[in-house]
């Protein structure tokens, strides 16, 4: 018998709505949203009613606090990531963080250490780590089959010029930030291992 996990979800944006459609394909006796936060209280209600949600807040604090959430996952803007993340974890809170999980090294380690200082679950959310097309050339990586992973080269792009989040450095935009993370992930993935050197080339 599985045990209901109750989500809160930090950010009432897009990728947010995204990821709730998404948990609502999985059986609702495995997952149920609990609450949404946003920091203007009325786009939580608006997006509350609209996927029928029981609580809607007008803070991240509140969502920390709340006893009947177990696992938040974080949809903010980059920037905000690192406050947001270890506000909950701080709180008791296991956290699902959208990519990139923040700014910096520094933040990065200091989400960590909240994580196992608090004992609680932390996960970058790579979703494309989930795709069956991942899961079959992980089996085929893993029994041999491709032989030895020795070259990984990766294409992804598309057109970004309306989007504000993707062109603002402030809002954490940015090539590597938030989408080149999808190439670089995937070349660890396949290798299995930490890189031994990293180099830069571009016009």
């Amino acid at each position: 018998m599985s045990k209901l996990i109750r989500w809160g979800i930090a950010s009432a944006g897009k990728i947010s709505e995204d990821f709730v459609i998404a948990l609502s394909t999985l059986p609702s006796s495995d997952h149920k949203v609990q609450a949404i936060a946003a920091r203007a209280l009325d786009r939580a209600q608006e997006f509350a009613t609209k996927h029928g949600i029981p609580k809607a807040l007008g803070s991240y604090e509140e969502l920390a606090k709340s006893t009947d959430v177990d696992v938040v996952y974080i949809g903010t803007l980059n920037p905000q990531h690192y406050e947001v993340a270890v506000l909950m974890l701080n709180n008791g809170k296991h956290v699902l963080c959208e990519k990139p999980l923040a700014m910096n090294k520094k933040q990065v380690e200091g989400i960590l250490a909240a994580a196992k200082a608090n004992k609680r679950f932390f996960m970058e959310a790579v979703w494309s780590r989930f795709f069956p097309s991942y899961q079959r050339v992980k089996e085929l990586i893993s029994n041999g089959q491709l032989g030895q992973v020795k070259d990984v080269e990766v294409n992804f792009g598309f057109p970004l010029a309306h989007v504000d989040r993707l062109q603002k450095r402030d809002l954490g935009g940015g090539v590597v930030y938030d989408l080149g993370i999808y190439t670089i992930q995937v070349s660890q993935w396949a290798f299995q291992e930490k890189p031994e050197k990293i180099e830069s080339k571009g016009t």
